[in-house]
């Protein structure tokens, strides 16, 4: 809640004055100290909480609160913009500490992203969250260009009656990871949520199912103060609902459509689609498993609604190490944009690429982004490091991801499971993090 204090002098002595303010300023501290910052001045109730900065990972610096990391009140703190922009620069992702009802990842706990060819947003001096992983103090990491990664075990797997959970999308919001992915029983494909506080917690979350379509983004529109989830096998070809919940399975709004046009030279038709928007536009990409990366945009004012025709992206290989599940995010402290697309050998695996627009062009970073043979594993249970989602900074559209913090989920199985059915292969959530 905030306070207001108006102050009426009337003629009086100099020194009268000075006893005046002195006592008022006092009055105005002690406010402070239980009720500045405990708001930002659109009201968000979960962008940070006081100076301290540790609520949901906005720092007294990240736009998160109405108060500065001077101490003086801020306006820097909108909703919409969770603090000031990332300098106004081309790129203009929104800083991404404390926008609106987010926080940062559990890894960054809510250091700003930075945006895309603008300045590093700013640091939190948040310790670690629940979800593990400290703040780090705002400092920006190099994108690698070699990868090595280490992983445990599975963290979570298909709940009694079904047999897999695939293509995951995932979020940190409200000290909650958020997971959106699509299931497999017995005969039939479906999809379903979870929440839970931290990484070891995966494994007892409850499995909810949900009732639309399957390989799912998730994040978090700030310029509507929307969430949008998109997927597949709708009535579209892409299709998107919209909520103020995500925690909430049933709280999405009816279905519209994301993209409507189909691919003459795809046996699939358009596949795993994914979005994110710099200050200008949102783009839609997605892959048609022909060896093509396809994109579309809009103006950023026209989203969430279908996008137009899409055009190849450049980006051209075979069926094989041009697969699947495509995922583009802003890396954060650079003016650069990563791609991971999923390829297919002896074993499923990620190649990355990296540009400074979304228009392109894309310059290939590394063929062994994420593959068996640069993870070491607690457990050997899986071979396939297949559809998932980095762990971003914030859930905002700018999909911003810290080099400091590099973790992401995907989905493994039993490399000795034997089935002829794709559906009944057992895949379960795993977990990557970056080896520094």
């Amino acid at each position: 809640m905030a306070t207001r204090f108006v102050l009426t002098i009337q003629a009086q002595s100099k020194v009268n004055v000075n006893k005046l303010l002195n006592a008022t300023l006092a009055v105005v501290i002690a406010a402070c100290e239980t009720g500045c910052g405990a708001s930002t001045p659109e009201g968000s109730g979960q962008a940070g909480a006081k100076s301290g900065g540790s609520s949901n990972g906005g720092s007294v610096s990240s736009g998160g609160t109405s108060q500065s990391s001077a101490g003086a009140f801020s306006a820097a703190g909108s909703v919409q913009s969770g603090g000031a922009k990332a300098d106004g620069g081309s790129g203009g992702a929104f800083s991404s500490g404390g926008t609106g009802p987010m926080g940062g990842s559990p890894a960054s706990a809510g250091a700003g992203s930075g945006g895309v060819a603008g300045r590093a947003g700013a640091s939190s001096s948040a310790g670690s969250s629940a979800g593990g992983g400290s703040a780090g103090g705002g400092a920006t990491c190099a994108l690698p260009s070699t990868f090595k990664w280490t992983s445990g075990g599975p963290i979570a797997s298909p709940k009694t009656g079904w047999v897999a959970l695939k293509d995951f999308t995932h979020v940190f919001f409200n000290n909650k990871h958020i997971v959106y992915m699509t299931t497999h029983d017995q005969s039939d494909w479906g999809s379903a949520m979870m929440t839970f506080d931290d990484w070891p917690g995966a494994s007892t979350a409850k499995q909810t199912e949900t009732s639309f379509g399957v390989a799912p983004t998730l994040f978090y529109f700030t310029p509507k103060q929307l969430w949008v989830l998109a997927y597949q096998w709708g009535t579209h070809k892409f299709s998107y609902r919209t909520s103020t919940n995500p925690e909430d399975g049933s709280s999405w709004s009816a279905e519209k459509s994301l993209y409507s046009t189909a691919l003459p030279s795809s046996g699939t038709g358009p596949i795993d689609q994914t979005i994110i928007c710099n200050a200008t536009k949102c783009y839609l990409y997605y892959a048609g498993d022909n060896g093509h990366i396809y994109k579309s945009s809009m103006a950023i004012g026209s989203f969430p609604g279908e996008f137009s025709a899409a055009q190849d992206s450049g980006i051209q290989g075979t069926s094989q190490n041009l697969f699947e599940a495509v995922q583009v995010y802003s890396v954060k402290g650079s003016n650069k944009y990563l791609m991971l697309v999923e390829a297919q050998g002896n074993a499923r695996y990620f190649r990355a690429w990296t540009a400074t627009d979304l228009e392109g062009p894309w310059t290939l970073l590394t063929d062994n982004f994420a593959i068996k043979s640069n993870v070491t594993f607690s457990t050997n249970w899986t071979n396939d490091i297949s559809h998932g989602d980095l762990v971003r900074s914030s859930p905002d559209e700018t999909f911003p991801i810290d080099p400091c913090n590099l973790q992401m989920v995907f989905q493994g199985r039993d490399p000795n499971a034997q089935v002829s059915d794709y559906g009944l292969l057992p895949y379960k959530l795993g977990l990557l993090t970056f080896a520094k």
